[in-house]
């Protein structure tokens, strides 16, 4: 069966799908509910339809593996049918091959038994015609012994004679040998003598460049103890310049400390640390800019106070010229009029560079316990004394 009618078949058992646009919910979900059970019921004839596919297959696969067995079988007979058959050949085969080589070996025999004859037989002509050229020397070392009673037999004279020449040539041997081990050793005593020249030579090259590099690395190293003793002496000034900021701002920060009456956080630990050397500084700035702000604020109080005073003044005055003119009319002596208000001496506010308005806030909302100086005549007289002990700590 093709993919296609199973696709078919498929849809075909799936539920139409209805189009319910003006129903209620519970319509909608009893159809729905409807079309779930419709679907559940053609996935399960589609699950027991695949259960007996399935099961047709299985017993197809096994009638298929029986064959399968069965065609190995007789495969495997036939492979030992062809295999037995093949044995024999090749054993016949074999054996047809070794005697044909047993008879190529025993005609190679026959050649080599034929040749080794005539060899033997030309041999032994050779011999009985040696024994034809050497009877006249036995008949001659005859003739010695009977002239000669040193030796006694032919092996005897033969014996010395192979004495001597063995001698002779042993002696030309050695002096053939002497003479070449003499010029050898010439020979490398001249190699030596022009390598050791050489050597000489490279060496005296190397030492005058081993001096030359002597001296450039000796330059050099003095050139490098100079930077290092100007070095030496830079990171010494630098050193004591680092001390003496160190010592200046412990001594600032100490005397801060000592004078300020406000509750402030101290920087605690080494003083040779960079960040408690910072704290300290923050510290000071701190300090600096409060006693700034109050300076200027108790300045600020001053000029309103001596300007209300100022006014004031005035206008007593105008009162009692007017009172004087009346008792002049009247015929009564006039009171002595008031000396004038000696104005106070108004203290300048500490010049801080950098400092403004902005640090003048900063300050204020950093300390709340120190109010502003602009609060009116209630807050003059503190901002007065504020402002004094500024002065006097500035002195």
């Amino acid at each position: 069966m093709s993919l296609e009618a199973v696709s078919t078949k498929r849809n075909r058992n799936l539920p139409q799908q209805l189009t319910l646009d003006h129903v209620s919910p519970a319509t909608r979900l009893l159809e729905k509910r409807r079309q779930m059970f419709e679907v559940q019921e053609a996935l399960d004839a589609q699950k027991e339809e695949f259960q007996r596919r399935e099961t047709t297959f299985l017993r197809r696969e096994e009638m298929l593996k029986k064959k399968d067995l069965e065609l190995q079988e007789s495969l495997i007979k036939f492979n030992k049918f062809l295999q037995e058959n093949d044995s024999k050949r090749s054993r016949a085969e074999k054996k047809e091959r070794e005697e044909i080589k047993q008879r190529t070996v025993k005609e190679s025999e026959i050649v080599k038994l034929n040749e080794a004859l005539a060899d033997q037989k030309s041999k032994r002509d050779a011999m009985k015609r040696d024994l034809e050229k050497m009877n006249k020397y036995q008949k001659f070392l005859e003739s010695v012994l009977d002239a000669e009673e040193e030796f006694q037999e032919i092996h005897d004279l033969l014996s010395r004679y192979e004495t001597l020449d063995a001698a002779h040539s042993d002696l030309i041997s050695r002096s053939i040998k002497a003479d070449e081990e003499n010029e050898m050793q010439r020979h490398d005593l001249q190699t030596y003598v022009r390598e050791k020249t050489d050597d000489l030579l490279g060496y005296n090259n190397t030492i005058a460049g081993l001096q030359k590099q002597s001296e450039v690395a000796m330059t050099a190293t003095r050139v490098e103890e100079a930077n290092a003793d100007r070095r030496l002496h830079d990171v010494a000034d630098r050193t004591l310049q680092l001390g003496q900021v160190m010592m200046a701002c412990d001594n600032i920060y100490q005397r801060c400390c000592d004078r300020s009456h406000v509750a402030r956080r101290k920087a605690g630990g080494d003083s040779a640390d960079l960040g408690v050397l910072v704290d300290k500084l923050m510290y000071i700035k701190d300090y600096l800019s409060d006693l700034s702000a109050i300076a200027r604020s108790g300045a600020a109080s001053r000029a309103a106070a001596e300007a209300k005073a100022a006014a004031a003044a005035d206008s007593d005055d105008d009162g009692a010229a007017a009172g004087a003119a009346a008792k002049g009319a009247g015929g009564e002596k006039p009171p002595a009029s008031r000396p004038p208000a000696v104005p106070t001496r108004q203290t300048p506010p500490s010049s801080m560079p950098g400092k403004g308005p902005a640090t003048v806030i900063h300050s204020q909302s950093q300390f709340p316990g120190q109010g502003s100086c602009s609060g009116g005549p209630s807050a003059s007289g503190s901002c007065a004394r504020a402002s004094m002990s500024s002065a006097s700590m500035e002195g």
